[in-house]
């Protein structure tokens, strides 16, 4: 298909064939890809993953070697700008650009590109197409209802039945039996927050 030879092309000149030819296996997945296919300017970053530790772990030396800038850096990955894009480098492991899509949680994120194909879901692009959010897997349901307004924002919606999925999963999130829940009242503080909202984001 002619756009995904297009999809490839494009991201080989990115950033993709420079870290094929540095000796890196990765691929873009996600948000860029989303906004590629639905033919808008594309204003997000750019979600590199990887298939083990030591392939990241050379991706990050590539990066800070030939003067990227780290913006941060945290257990879940490094956010670097290099050449005038912002890359986010995901600490989250996956053996192949299929099994990455797999984990995301609503089918219009289901896209990735690696040098040579387009991998999406089943559904994806009618999905897309539609502008509607179908759950494809709650892994964290805390992130993934962050990332459903953020999606509201730019014109999807959701259907009862998909919110009915998605609240379910977020009731039944353990309650943690400790002290680190805050008191009614108190705050919940950013460290809180963080394991709150973990997921790949």
């Amino acid at each position: 298909m002619i756009q995904f030879d297009n999809a490839v092309e494009r991201y080989n000149k990115v950033i993709l064939a420079e870290l094929t030819t540095a000796g890196i296996n990765c691929w873009l997945a996600g948000g860029v890809l989303r906004d590629y296919f639905m033919g808008i300017y594309i204003k997000t970053d750019y979600d590199l993953f990887f298939p083990d530790e030591a392939e990241y772990k050379k991706a990050e030396r590539y990066f800070l070697v030939n003067g990227a800038k780290v913006k941060w850096e945290s257990d879940n990955g490094m956010k670097v700008v290099y050449n005038g894009n912002i890359y986010d480098l995901v600490k989250k492991f996956f053996a192949t650009p299929q099994e990455t899509i797999d984990n995301f949680d609503f089918t219009v994120s289901m896209f990735a590109v690696d040098g040579k194909t387009v991998y999406h879901g089943e559904t994806s692009f009618i999905d897309l197409s539609k502008r509607q959010l179908m759950m494809n897997k709650i892994t964290y349901p805390a992130s993934t209802m962050k990332r459903a307004f953020r999606y509201y924002k730019k014109g999807f919606s959701m259907c009862v039945g998909e919110m009915k999925k998605l609240i379910e999963a977020i009731q039944a999130m353990p309650i943690e039996a400790n002290n680190t829940q805050p008191n009614e009242g108190d705050e919940m503080s950013s460290g809180d927050m963080a394991k709150f909202f973990i997921g790949i984001d």
